[in-house]
């Protein structure tokens, strides 16, 4: 990883024409929402999770563990916009899932805001953000190993691992700055003890279902969660400033929606990173005019779109989609 002053020359991102009178009212946080969702979250996860474990020794075990699975992975969406600070009002409501929601995914607070800050402030930027979901030319295989979680997973578990001990992994080197090490060596102990504790449970009991319930959904449960995080980026174009051109927005079932917190408006949220999950919506409709088409659906022509490119990129690294950009606003 390069640092952004060595290679690039900044420029100013593409804003709408949002004023920031306008902005200021989709800047408002709230504890309602927040605790609504989470709340929810909560109570559909030990639901899926109580089900599957009246279900051992039926053959609907596993089809409840891979429900309980997909929701667990959801933990993505929540710590990802605690991050911004946005789930809640209440600043220690998000800190404290931030950190509990990336403990269950195996990444610690201080790493990755400052790895999401670098994605951020520059988006798709080759060799400078550390959150690029694909390699040019694309490696096909691992991406494929990351619908599962395994191949970003383990390369997670190895830098806690790393951390934990005061050892900074070369990625961290990039972008966490040398003063906020030992936060992030504390931040990497608390996870791991987080992990260790279901696993040492395991073997205490000698019983899988420790670790069934508790790190291991995030791998198991993992393909709908890395379906939507791939479609958000992959195959399209790098070193731009413009999010109309680096992200994807999509239209999302209701279902879905929740699962993501509204983040499959991801032009938007790119555009405007500190307005609440709750309020993208609105956002959307109100900017629509300047945005590209949304894709439809998840697993609709978007998602063929995406595979199609990666797999012209093999061959070709420089092919790119190019999406079509309101004439008004280029």
């Amino acid at each position: 990883m390069i640092h952004p002053e060595q290679i690039i020359e900044e420029e100013e991102w593409f804003k709408s024409d949002l004023s920031r009178k306008e902005l200021k009212v989709y800047l408002k946080r709230n504890n309602y929402r927040g605790i609504f969702h989470v709340g929810l979250w909560i109570v559909l996860l030990g639901g899926s999770g109580y089900l599957a474990f009246q279900l051992i020794g039926t053959p609907w075990v596993i089809p409840a563990f891979l429900l309980y699975g997909i929701l667990y992975s959801s933990c993505n969406a929540i710590w990802h916009e605690c991050s911004h600070g946005t789930v809640f009002k209440t600043d220690w409501l998000n800190s404290f899932f931030y950190f509990f929601c990336g403990a269950m995914e195996i990444r610690d607070m201080v790493d990755f805001r400052w790895s999401h800050s670098r994605h951020h402030s520059y988006t798709l930027h080759s060799g400078i953000d550390p959150e690029i979901p694909t390699s040019r030319p694309p490696n096909l295989f691992i991406f494929l190993l990351d619908f599962f979680y395994i191949y970003n997973g383990i390369i997670a578990f190895k830098n806690i691992l790393l951390h934990s001990i005061g050892i900074v992994s070369s990625k961290a080197k990039a972008y966490v700055p040398e003063e906020e090490y030992k936060n992030m060596f504390w931040s990497a102990r608390a996870v791991l003890l987080l992990q260790l504790i279901p696993i040492i449970l395991s073997f205490v009991f000698k019983s899988m279902l420790p670790v069934l319930f508790f790190g291991l959904p995030r791998f198991y449960g993992a393909f709908i969660q890395f379906t939507f995080i791939a479609l958000q980026h992959a195959g399209l174009p790098e070193n731009q400033w413009d999010h109309r051109r680096n992200c994807r927005s999509l239209k999302l079932s209701p279902i879905f929606s929740f699962l993501f917190m509204n983040m499959e408006n991801h032009i938007e949220h790119h555009m405007y990173p500190m307005v609440p999950f709750h309020a993208l919506p609105k956002l959307s409709k109100r900017i629509s005019a300047e945005m590209p088409s949304k894709y439809k659906n998840l697993f609709g022509s978007g998602y063929f779109e995406m595979f199609k490119t990666l797999i012209i990129q093999k061959k070709n690294p420089e092919y790119s989609i190019e999406k079509s950009i309101p004439e008004a606003v280029k």
